[in-house]
């Protein structure tokens, strides 16, 4: 739907909710006596609704707008968690571990914090760059009565498939892969997704578990400890020859 066709039908009352838009087919009527709109034009849109019935998971978790849940946030529970019926349980756990176990008298703001990030980690499965202020957002969402109302109604009208990563053969294939510096011709998700393609990992930080740096201009620390650790290091160029390997000269 473009935008225009998007607010004409909010207009009419026909889109409340995102679900609403699987419900077009009953108003084939409708819409045909709208101005402009002719059989063909009619059946169009709703084959292009329809074609839309098994969404990706992690698309659509993303176009939910859930506070804190990016596109790159909603990929990684997706891969942890592998569908949608998964992550509201995790969410609704976490929701019964923080009202159940709140922060003590005695228990100062870091250990409460850390707490919260590990059964955060723990329940989402997700252990990169994950912690309790995602698990607190998903939580208070599946909280919301209304939020739920939407949720469900959506999923009586969609089935993503289980979420699968499709990658591709490559030379880092297995490998744990770090971004550091300012990337020129990427942003930082993009590179992420594109180490995922590759099947590699992409980590936050270099440990002895690194298997690469890929280094833009302004490398600091990271690119300090790589070198110390003996952490093959390359530039932007190098990792666009490594995706240009793996997609046979294009990514």
């Amino acid at each position: 739907l473009g935008v225009k066709t998007i607010a004409q039908f909010f207009a009419l009352g026909w889109l409340e909710s995102p679900a609403d838009i699987f419900r077009l087919r009953a108003r084939r009527a409708d819409i045909l006596a709208l101005e402009g709109w002719q059989d063909k034009s009619v059946d169009n849109l709703l084959a292009a609704v329809e074609s839309k019935r098994a969404p990706d998971a992690a698309r659509l978790l993303f176009g939910l707008g859930i506070r804190h849940v990016g596109e790159v946030t909603a990929r990684d529970l997706m891969k942890a968690l592998g569908d949608l019926p998964a992550l509201r349980a995790a969410a609704e756990a976490f929701h019964a571990y923080r009202m159940a176990n709140p922060q003590g008298d005695e228990e100062k703001a870091s250990p409460f914090k850390a707490r919260m990030d590990q059964a955060a980690k723990d329940m989402f499965g997700v252990t990169d760059q994950f912690g309790a202020t995602v698990a607190h957002a998903l939580a208070d969402f599946f909280h919301e009565p209304h939020n739920v109302a939407v949720w469900e109604d959506l999923l009586g009208q969609v089935t993503p498939p289980r979420y699968e990563v499709e990658t591709v053969a490559s030379r880092v294939a297995g490998k744990t892969v770090v971004f550091t510096g300012k990337l020129e011709t990427m942003s930082r998700d993009e590179a992420k997704a594109q180490a995922e393609r590759l099947g590699a990992k992409a980590a936050g930080s270099v440990s002895a578990k690194t298997d690469l740096l890929v280094a833009g201009p302004g490398a600091g620390s990271k690119m300090k400890k790589a070198a110390e650790l003996g952490i093959e290091v390359i530039d932007e160029a190098g990792w666009a020859a490594i995706m240009a390997e793996a997609f046979g000269g294009g990514a």
